[in-house]
């Protein structure tokens, strides 16, 4: 009996709302690219190409292929474009790079 209440308090502490939020940041921290895969824009923009290639599909061939181009497209899509935003990304550089620049022009 006992263990079943630890089991229910660890099982609420672990999916509770704050834990979720930091594991999801830990998540995007390790990994640079997932930041690109959640982001609404690309994600909208993967579901409007695949409606439109799966209502030109559904009009020229079948609804049976229609829905596979659905789902083909929106996740090729998706991660395409994450892809490409993600190589778009600036070089990472290291905070002490920055400081240096800004304190040399100080002291002249």
């Amino acid at each position: 009996m006992a263990q079943q209440s630890e089991i229910r308090e660890g099982t609420r502490e672990m999916l509770s709302p704050g834990n979720v939020n930091e594991r999801l940041e830990q998540a995007v921290d390790e990994r640079p690219q997932a930041r690109y895969l959640l982001d609404l824009k690309i994600v909208a923009r993967a579901v409007l190409i695949a409606a439109v290639l799966t209502i030109i599909c559904a009009i020229l061939f079948s609804v049976v292929l229609a829905a596979f181009v659905l789902v083909l497209s929106f996740f090729a899509s998706w991660i395409l474009m994450s892809l490409r935003t993600y190589d778009k990304r600036r070089p990472t550089r290291p905070a002490n790079d920055d400081d240096e620049d800004g304190e040399g022009s100080d002291e002249d």
